[in-house]
């Protein structure tokens, strides 16, 4: 077991330094390798997210928020709400609070550096979670799920905005072939050879899509809202609400 977890910790410590040397290009490289595309599942995301949230909303967590889009849209729907984004790349926040400087949300957005297994906040702090293109990276993924779990308030929502597999053939071929291109591409752009050969594997061989990220959250206490597939089903978003089992939670 403790070969495993010295494992896992390397292999989080390589992926912490790959974000940091690929920040300065990193949204350069998003836009390009998915044609603008992404701003629009963001976008996706949060309108899903106002149509499904009935209640007020005072505080937001955003894990694995990179360089800050979900954190800067979130601000810009919830006005009353002050978020919080969270993640381990130094060079990636860094990035983020210079975007949210410029959007003028210093009032109402912080970043902080953490990872998703260890979240530095008490029980019950958060209405809502979210997560894009980032669930797939967290090397302690239960222990992740446990996490947001503890920190969200009774029947608050968690949205999860990861890739998933197309069931289409077509789509599947073009799929596979298109991701060949990425690696290629986002290798040269970037100079960073590990980078987008992990993007690759890490989206192939990510095991919870689909149904089983149901079955995961449904595991660790999590009712599911509302699964949706989005550009024939290479990504997919998730909605969940915390259940209001009464648990007895051990504060950090």
């Amino acid at each position: 077991m403790k070969k495993d977890s010295d494992s896992l910790y390397s292999k989080e410590k390589k992926l912490k330094n790959m974000f940091d040397h690929i920040a300065h290009k990193y949204d350069l490289i998003n836009r390009i390798l998915s044609f603008g595309i992404d701003l629009i599942w963001r976008k996706k995301t949060i309108h899903l997210l106002c149509k499904f949230n009935k209640k007020k909303v005072q505080k937001i967590l955003d894990l694995a928020t990179g360089t800050g889009d979900i954190a800067i849209l979130l601000a810009n729907k919830f006005k009353h709400a002050f978020i919080t984004g969270l993640d381990p790349s130094d060079k990636m926040i860094k990035i983020a609070k210079q975007k949210i400087k410029n959007n003028f949300f210093e009032k109402r957005v912080q970043i902080i550096q953490g990872y998703s297994q260890n979240i530095p906040f008490q029980n019950e702090t958060f209405d809502i979670v979210t997560i894009a293109f980032g669930i797939r990276n967290f090397q302690y993924i239960h222990d992740s799920v446990r996490e947001i779990y503890r920190i969200l308030k009774p029947s608050g929502i968690l949205v999860i905005l990861e890739f998933s597999k197309p069931s289409n053939y077509w789509i599947k071929k073009i799929y596979y072939f298109y991701f060949h291109l990425v690696k290629k591409i986002g290798n040269f752009i970037s100079k960073n050879h590990f980078a987008y050969n992990y993007l690759k594997e890490s989206i192939l061989s990510f095991p919870y899509c689909n149904r089983k990220m149901n079955k995961l959250l449904k595991y660790h206490k999590f009712d599911t809202i509302h699964i949706q597939k989005l550009t024939f089903g290479i990504v997919s978003l998730y909605f969940f609400k915390k259940k209001n089992d009464k648990i007895h939670f051990y504060n950090i």
